[in-house]
């Protein structure tokens, strides 16, 4: 607890610890690209699938943009949408494109695009 204050305080979004004697705020441990942490986190959590984020000390993760997708946990970016697929916001895999559709684009956000 930091010197005077009646109660511990929380670390701050894009941080965590699981230590209870930390005096200051800076003593918490930045989340890594990949994963975030929550106000009063104690460890950081890994980006679900569908979602991203490439820097440190963050709150929350960012849903990978239409046309692209993810299809792990952790990760850093998002892949491009495969050839004969499309993908919406937060897509966690590419989806084909629906029978008797195409397309060789890599960046379809919907089923209607093919």
């Amino acid at each position: 607890c930091a010197k005077g204050a009646a109660a511990p305080l929380p670390c701050k979004g894009g941080t965590y610890s699981d230590r209870t004697d930390l005096t200051d705020a800076s003593e918490c441990t930045d989340a890594s690209p990949g994963h975030f942490a929550t106000t009063g986190s104690t460890q950081q959590t890994a980006c679900a699938k569908g979602s991203y984020t490439n820097e440190t000390r963050q709150g929350e993760c960012t849903p990978c943009a239409g046309g692209t997708y993810q299809d792990e946990e952790g990760k850093t970016a998002c892949e491009p949408c495969e050839a004969g697929s499309y993908c919406a916001v937060g897509a966690a895999a590419a989806l084909p494109c629906e029978a008797g559709s195409y397309s060789s684009a890599t960046n379809l956000t919907d089923a209607s695009e093919c």
